[in-house]
């Protein structure tokens, strides 16, 4: 690290410091209380969702035992503990949260139990990873339908192989993220 970066460095910390807010706070763009929250706890997720994908991406390599603890992360993030960071009204900045939530409350909700059960699924199939010469049966789980899907436990999620598994909590967070959070300008 160069001098002068350093020296921003330093100065950058001094003065969170000296403004008396949390360099968590600074990170999430001021935000505090319930807002700052629920976003770490979508920050911890999305850690946890990026190490999994850059499994399955191949950047590095698959572990049963980090898919797992990326599983935990999740579930102790979703379901009731979820939704509890979103009392009504809880839109002050910097939150990216759309008032949609509060009107559609019971899909958000449902939506947050999903993802602890898939979650939980994921956990479950870890170590069901599909070797490149097996045929790919993930199409034939993913033609299952909605309804069956709905339907499903945590125990089907057991069976079936891991990035099946990963794939439909994937497609839980982009539902939720499409309908419920504020684009940011990229």
């Amino acid at each position: 690290m160069s001098k002068q970066m350093k020296k921003l460095a330093t100065l950058f910390f001094l003065g969170a410091v000296c403004s008396g807010q949390p360099l968590s706070a600074l990170a999430h763009g001021g935000a505090t209380g319930i807002v700052k929250e629920r976003m770490d706890a979508m920050e911890d997720m999305k850690g946890a969702m990026k190490t999994v994908s850059d499994m399955f991406k191949g950047k590095i390599p698959y572990e049963a035992v980090q898919v797992r603890v990326a599983a935990e992360t999740i579930n102790m993030h979703a379901g009731e503990n979820l939704t509890k960071l979103f009392p009504k009204g809880s839109l002050h900045h910097p939150t990216e949260a759309k008032a949609e939530i509060w009107q559609e409350w019971d899909r958000f909700q449902h939506l947050s139990k999903e993802l602890e059960r898939i979650s939980q699924g994921l956990y479950d199939a870890a170590d069901n990873v599909e070797s490149e010469n097996e045929e790919d049966s993930s199409a034939s789980m993913m033609g299952m339908g909605a309804e069956s899907e709905v339907q499903e436990g945590a125990e089907s999620f057991a069976t079936m192989p891991v990035e099946v598994v990963f794939e439909r909590l994937s497609d839980n967070c982009s539902a939720c993220h499409t309908d419920y959070r504020v684009e940011k300008d990229k």
